[in-house]
């Protein structure tokens, strides 16, 4: 593991400690709540029974449990021992049999070839400076026409807006410009993402404010990432992006900002049969 991610794991640690809102495991779900959590595009049926689904740096306990509860044979996969012990207490709470791993997101040799039908990545793929070891992983574990759920950062706009705030309030003058939001960072693969802002600030389970340093991001362009999949053999079957509907919010807040700048992007794509 190189010297970034290795730094990244631990600020992930301490994150997962704290009570981050992707650390906080979903121990109150009905079958019905989880599809309806795991569904928001659309790409889900109601029942998953007899399908293999890879959790792919998906610690928590918020996306495993939920497709356990649909019937489906999950593992998951972090480099977060910390995040992965939500994964342990969900599965507890629910009596699910969830197969938990420890890992890079890059390293997935647990697991023989064409073993899942679901490849399931939430927000992490920006934590590394290349997707390729990530890619080449996913098509060699996935079925044939088994699919990979993808979580992304909006490659034209990562970068020109705080890191991780939520549970604050945002200052308008911060970044609104008076006609805008400025676009200051190259669009160039792999670029270290500069924040404004050092730190992820939240409120915990316990409603207290925490401050921990922002793990470091990567910009992936589109070019990358769908000529990626394509030459390993994927075909698009989705894409959706997380807009904001609050057009009359005040401009410099993050409701404003997500209506003229889309800030994640969700890319279906299926394993074509060899």
């Amino acid at each position: 593991m190189d010297a970034v991610s290795q730094q990244n794991k631990q600020l992930w640690n301490e994150l997962a400690r704290q009570g981050v809102v992707c650390s906080q495991p979903k121990l109150g779900l009905t079958p019905e709540q989880a599809h309806q959590y795991l569904n928001k595009h659309g790409f889900y049926p109601a029942s998953l029974a007899g399908k293999n689904v890879l959790c792919l740096a998906s610690g928590g306990g918020q996306q495993s449990i939920s497709f356990a509860l649909l019937g489906a044979q999950v593992t998951v996969v972090d480099f977060s021992q910390v995040q992965l012990e939500k994964d342990q207490l969900a599965a507890a709470a629910y009596n699910k049999p969830i197969r938990i791993i420890l890992s890079d997101m890059r390293d997935l040799s647990f697991s023989p070839a064409e073993a899942f039908d679901i490849v399931y990545q939430p927000y992490s793929i920006n934590y590394l400076s290349s997707v390729e070891e990530v890619f080449n992983e996913v098509a060699r574990v996935l079925k044939p026409q088994g699919v990979y759920d993808l979580m992304f950062h909006n490659p034209y706009v990562h970068g020109s807006w705080k890191d991780g705030c939520w549970g604050l309030e945002w200052q308008a003058e911060e970044l609104w410009q008076g006609k805008g939001y400025p676009l200051w960072q190259p669009y160039q693969e792999g670029y270290p993402v500069k924040t404004v802002d050092a730190h992820w600030n939240f409120t915990n389970p316990e409603n207290q404010a925490v401050q921990v340093t922002s793990p470091q991001e990567f910009k992936h362009t589109m070019a990358t990432v769908i000529n990626g999949l394509i030459a390993r053999g994927f075909e698009i079957l989705s894409w959706q992006e997380e807009v904001g509907s609050d057009y009359t919010s005040k401009p410099g807040t993050w409701e404003h900002y997500t209506t003229c700048a889309p800030p994640w992007i969700y890319l279906l794509s299926r394993k074509k049969a060899s």
